[in-house]
């Protein structure tokens, strides 16, 4: 076994976290292949730790409810309405992976990122933006930022042999419910909970220095080499929250944090066990 998967030795009893974007759950057969790899990492002595998102679902239902759909700088508006749009989503995913794991054989347990009060957060600012020359300040609502975090609740889970499945549904000190960035929610936890690596899994093969070629797939960089692909707009877009995710990880103990195509077969395996470039990995120097 150690054979087929060589980095198995150095990670063996050690805690991962891996975080599922909404876009990579979506297609036949994602959701069974996904809770297969983690069953595997489980069987090999690792304790993987999940997180998810489901913003094309949210967006989805939302407007079949004939809610208005609105964001700024790539960030969801979320209203009173919205929110709770947000929470029967994110419950219903949730339920979908848990059971999942669980037909696998795999102690498995949902909770929301508010729950034993693991994320506290605090209301996002207004995000600036630009509209016939004058500068506005858009107010998003119920969207939080990470505050704080108290692992206690995960680690007993962990240590207990559950793989926990956190959504990231968080609340603020006076106990309002707000939806907070998945891929933030990723990194505080792992950051935390002292996980070895970090694993963001997208439905795109990693960084690109041509978004949509996948012969520029930037295996490998640092968080200084990072810096400049941000400066000089190569990172972009939904991919900054992912980059910046993967800087707070290593920049708090993580050794590593990857970026890999959930649509590719066995990528987080070979990514993690094997030490394939299967995505982007980042990073300290």
């Amino acid at each position: 076994m150690t054979q087929s998967f060589p980095r198995i030795s150095k990670l063996r009893g050690k805690k991962i976290l891996i975080k599922f974007g909404g876009n990579s759950l979506n297609g036949n057969g994602d959701m069974e292949r996904m809770t297969k790899d983690i069953a595997l990492l489980v069987s090999l002595g690792l304790k993987p730790i999940v997180v998810h998102g489901g913003g094309p679902n949210i967006s989805k239902e939302m407007e079949s409810r004939g809610l208005e759909v609105r964001k700024v700088a790539g960030l969801r508006i979320t209203d009173d309405e919205g929110i709770s749009v947000v929470k029967d989503v994110l419950m219903e995913i949730n339920d979908s992976i848990v059971d999942g794991l669980r037909a696998t054989g795999i102690k498995a347990i949902g909770i929301s990122g508010s729950e034993g009060g693991t994320i506290v957060c605090e209301k996002k600012a207004p995000v600036e933006v630009e509209k016939d020359g004058s500068k506005l300040a858009v107010d998003l609502g119920n969207v939080g930022d990470v505050k704080c975090v108290d692992p206690t609740m995960v680690s007993m889970l962990c240590a207990s042999g559950f793989v926990p499945v956190i959504y990231p549904l968080c609340c603020d000190c006076e106990g309002r419910e707000m939806n907070v960035n998945a891929d933030t929610v990723a990194a505080h936890i792992a950051k935390a909970l002292g996980c070895e690596e970090l694993v963001l899994v997208t439905d795109v093969p990693g960084v690109m220095k041509e978004v949509g070629n996948r012969d520029t797939i930037i295996s490998q960089m640092t968080i200084m080499e990072m810096d400049k692909l941000i400066e000089i707009g190569v990172v972009s877009g939904g991919m900054v929250p992912k980059v910046e995710a993967c800087r707070m990880a290593i920049e708090h103990g993580v050794k590593r944090a990857h970026m890999v195509d959930g649509k590719e077969p066995n990528s987080i395996l070979n990514q993690v066990l094997v030490g394939m470039n299967c995505g982007t990995t980042v990073t300290i120097c």
